[in-house]
């Protein structure tokens, strides 16, 4: 987790260096250095004291990091043009806090049992790149900003499973998106994410049970591996 503080704190320092430079600002060494230190401060308490970081500080940070690392439209539009890149952005702000091995086994199901130790792992890869994918040219199609997290009023510490509900602003019109997270040995990670009420788990659950059971598990770990 300090290691994303400190990426944020980088990214909103690098904001800030652009805006200074467009409005012709001129800073001092010494104002900089305090500004920096400033930062740090403020930051490090809350890595610190967020070692077990609960899902909606998760949610909030990856939600922070994502508006900082797309950009504005310009960045984004090029973006689109660097898939690449554009992958790279979405796994960092995702995978810290998505638990690829749970999700993977809900998606196999019944099949996850006879998989052996390669195809689970092989798999599971495939099927987090796959929600790379699609996620990412949906954050590319609205603002990250407009995201908000709804409060959790529920004792956190009595619970082993919890659903964080956001409303995403799409062009006016709030559409209702959410996170269930599973408390592991790790901490608190997500596994599922629900648009409009569409289940990940379950939409690709569906899809893999029918081509599994027409061409084997190996043939769909291909598929997934052969995909950009």
């Amino acid at each position: 987790m300090v290691w994303l503080e400190l990426e944020i704190i980088i990214l909103r320092w690098n904001r800030f260096k652009r805006i200074l430079v467009v409005s012709n600002t001129k800073m001092n060494f010494l104002k900089f250095k305090f500004i920096v230190c400033t930062l740090l401060l403020l930051n490090t308490g809350t890595a610190v004291i967020s070692a077990d970081v609960l899902p909606g500080q998760m949610i909030a940070t990856s939600i922070e990091l994502l508006e900082l690392r797309l950009g504005n439209a310009a960045n984004k539009e090029r973006l689109g043009e660097n898939r690449a890149e554009l992958y790279s952005i979405i796994d960092k702000s995702l995978s810290p806090y998505f638990h690829k091995k749970y999700a993977g086994r809900l998606v196999l199901d019944k099949y996850w049992a006879a998989a052996n130790q390669n195809q689970r792992k092989r798999f599971t890869e495939g099927l987090y790149q796959a929600l790379i994918r699609s996620y990412a040219i949906s954050m590319l199609n609205f603002d990250v900003s407009k995201i908000s997290v709804r409060p959790i009023h529920s004792n956190l510490q009595d619970l082993k499973k919890i659903t964080v509900k956001t409303d995403v602003d799409y062009k006016g019109e709030l559409i209702p998106m959410s996170f269930s997270f599973g408390k592991f040995k790790e901490g608190w990670r997500f596994f599922d994410v629900s648009i409009e009420g569409v289940s990940y788990i379950r939409n690709y659950r569906n899809q893999f049970k029918a081509e599994i059971q027409a061409n084997g598990l190996d043939a769909v770990i291909l598929r997934l591996e052969s995909q950009k």
